[in-house]
C-alpha cells in the first residue's frame, strides 16, 4: 500500500465524506463531489481512470431511469389513492390500518425506490393518524421499516442493490428469487414485533372515525395514470427477460423513462426534476473516492486482512453479514456498500472462491444494506426522509425514539437472515 502523500489525502477525504454522511453537518452530495475533485486536482487519481474504470454508469442509469418513472407515477396520485383507500377500508381500526399501509409501502418500495415511496406515503401516515386522533410517530416508523424491507426484495428497490447487481452481475430475477421470500418473512417479523411491543397503544380506543376526504380526488389524470402504470409494467417485464438477451437493466429503465416522458405532456425540465440530482452527484463522487482507495492499495490491504480472518466460506459470509449490518446502521448504506464491494471482490480473489461459492457473500451484503438501514436513523436515505417528514408533527422522530423500534427489529430480522442464508447456501449444499 502507498505511503506517500496520496494515501494521506485519500484517507482525509474519505473521513471527511463519511463524517458528513453520518453527522449531516455538510450535505453529503457537496462533500462527496468536493472530495472527488480534491482527489482529481491533487492527482491521487486521474480523470480518465476514474471515468473509465470506477464510475458505474449502469447504476447511475438505473437510478435516473427509475427516479423519472417513480416521479411521474407519483404525480398521478395513485400512491395517495391506494393509501387513503386502505384508511377507509380499515374503518379506523388502527392495527389493521398500520398493517395495510405497511404492506402497501413494502410493495411500492420493491418496484420503485424506497425514498420516493416514503416521501409520498409518509404524509398519508400523518393524515391517517390525525383522522384517528393518534400520534403519527408509530405509523411513520412502521412505514419506514417496511419500506427498507420491501426494497430488499428486488434489484431496483434500494440503491445499494443496484450497485451490487451492477458490480457482480446479479439480475432482477436473481434478487426476486433469492431475497423475495426473505423479504416477506422479514416484513411479517417486523410488523409482528411492532404490533406486540405497542399493542396497548394500538388497541387503545380513540375517537369515532369519520373520513373527511375523498380518495378519488387524488387521481388527477386517469389516462396518464393508466399510461404510467402500463409503462412500469413493461419495464418490470423488461427487467425479467431482456438482460438474458444482453440488454442491461439500466438501458431498460432509461428506455421506460424516455417512453414515459414522450407520452407525458409536461415540459422536459419538469420531468427531469424528478431526478434526485444531489443523490446522483453523491454517487459519482463516491465512485471516484472508492476508485482512488483502490488505486493506492487501501482496498487491497483491507481485503487481504479480511481474507485472513477465516478460510471457511460460511464463517466469512457471517462476518460480512453481521459486520455489514452494523456498519450500515452506523455509517449509512450507500457509502458503506460502495466501499465494501471492491473489498469483497479482492477478498474473494485471494481466497480463490468460484463465483458460485462467493454468491452468499453478495447476498449477505445485499440484505445487510436493508437490515442495517432499519437500525438507526442514519442507516438509509428512506429513514432520513421519514425523519424529515416527522419534523412537521408534534413528536418528531429522533435518534433515541427510533432506536427503540429499529434496533430490536434489526436484530430479529438479522437472526432470521442468518438462518435463511445457512439453510439456502450451506446446510444442504
Amino acid at each position: 500500500m502507498e505511503t506517500d502523500y496520496r494515501l494521506i489525502i485519500a484517507l482525509v477525504v474519505f473521513a471527511f465524506v463519511y463524517l458528513s454522511v453520518v453527522t449531516d453537518w455538510v450535505s453529503r452530495a457537496k462533500a462527496a463531489l468536493f472530495g472527488a475533485l480534491v482527489l482529481l486536482v491533487t492527482r491521487v487519481i486521474d480523470l480518465h481512470t476514474a471515468w473509465i474504470e470506477y464510475i458505474d454508469f449502469e447504476t447511475l442509469g438505473l437510478l435516473i431511469g427509475m427516479m423519472i418513472i417513480a416521479g411521474i407515477i407519483g404525480r398521478t396520485g395513485i400512491f395517495q389513492y391506494v393509501a387513503l383507500k386502505a384508511v377507509r377500508w380499515t374503518k379506523g381500526r388502527y392495527g389493521l390500518l398500520m398493517i395495510s399501509l405497511c404492506v402497501i409501502t413494502a410493495v411500492f418500495s420493491a418496484f420503485l425506490d424506497n425514498v420516493t415511496t416514503i416521501l409520498l406515503l409518509g404524509p398519508i401516515a400523518i393524515i391517517a393518524s390525525d383522522a384517528l386522533h393518534r400520534k403519527p410517530i408509530l405509523l411513520l416508523v412502521a412505514l419506514t421499516l417496511s419500506s427498507n424491507i420491501g426494497g430488499m426484495a428486488t434489484l431496483i428497490g434500494d440503491p445499494p442493490h443496484m450497485m451490487i447487481g451492477s458490480a457482480v452481475g446479479l439480475s432482477f430475477n436473481d434478487f426476486i428469487v433469492t431475497l423475495g421470500p426473505m423479504s416477506i418473512v422479514a416484513l411479517a417479523l417486523t410488523l409482528g414485533y411492532i404490533y406486540l411491543a405497542n399493542r396497548r397503544i394500538i388497541r387503545a380506543v380513540g375517537r369515532p372515525y369519520k373520513p373527511t376526504f375523498d380518495e378519488a380526488h387524488y387521481i388527477k389524470d386517469r389516462k396518464q395514470t393508466a399510461i404510467s402504470l402500463s409503462v412500469l409494467g413493461l419495464v418490470i417485464v423488461g427487467f425479467t427477460f431482456l438482460p438474458g438477451l444482453g440488454v442491461p437493466v439500466a438501458v431498460v429503465a432509461l428506455f421506460g423513462a424516455s417512453l414515459l416522458m414522450l407520452l407525458n405532456p409536461e415540459k422536459i425540465k419538469d420531468l427531469l426534476s424528478h431526478v434526485e440530482w444531489p443523490l446522483i452527484f453523491f454517487f459519482i463522487g463516491l465512485f471516484v473516492i472508492t476508485g482512488a482507495l483502490q488505486e493506492i492499495g487501501v482496498i487491497a490491504w483491507i481485503g487481504e486482512r479480511l481474507a485472513r480472518l477465516t478460510t471457511n466460506p460460511f464463517w466469512f459470509t457471517m462476518i460480512i453479514l453481521w459486520g455489514s449490518t452494523l456498519g450500515v446502521a452506523l455509517f449509512s448504506a450507500v457509502p458503506y456498500v460502495a466501499v465494501m464491494i471492491p473489498i469483497i471482490t479482492h477478498s474473494v480473489a485471494l481466497m480463490g472462491l468460484t463465483p458460485e461459492a462467493a454468491e452468499p457473500l453478495w447476498w449477505a451484503l445485499s440484505v445487510s444494506a436493508a437490515i442495517g438501514g432499519n437500525g438507526t436513523i442514519v442507516g438509509s436515505a428512506a429513514t432520513m426522509a421519514a425523519v424529515s417528514i416527522s419534523e412537521r408533527t408534534s413528536e418528531p422522530i429522533t435518534f433515541r425514539n427510533y432506536l427503540r423500534y429499529g434496533l430490536p427489529t434489526m436484530l430479529l430480522v438479522q437472526l432470521m437472515t442468518t438462518l435463511y442464508l445457512w439453510l439456502r447456501f450451506f446446510a444442504f449444499a
